[in-house]
């Protein structure tokens, strides 16, 4: 992942049931950006119900209050050794990569 404070961009591998690769999601108008080291079995003490290695949309969160009028929404992610939490304005898929190579590689090829 990259934050530059106004923006997170998210490189992560997609499962092979989705079409394996690598996606890579930007985030814009980030407010809060999280990471949390925290492993799949500890994701059963979250404050807010979270599925394992998926993206998990949070409604009414405490986090989005103060933005609603800017249309504020939080995710939280889960992978296997960490979470991450992100408090934006909208998000948009702006690679996918079919190839072998590394996560950081396609980010890489994205931010630079």
């Amino acid at each position: 992942m990259f934050y530059d404070g106004d923006y997170v961009f998210l490189c992560y591998e997609a499962s092979v049931r989705a079409g394996g690769g690598n996606v890579v999601l930007k985030f814009t108008d980030v407010i809060d950006f999280r990471v949390t080291p925290m492993n799949v079995e500890g994701l059963k003490d979250c404050r807010y119900p979270v599925q394992p290695w998926a993206i998990n949309e949070v409604s009414g969160a405490s986090e989005t209050e103060a933005w609603k009028l800017f249309g504020a929404r939080f995710w939280i992610v889960s992978f296997n050794d960490l979470m991450i939490e992100v408090v934006f304005e909208s998000v948009s898929l702006i690679a996918r990569d079919s190839t072998d190579c590394r996560p950081g590689k396609t980010l890489l090829g994205v931010v630079c």
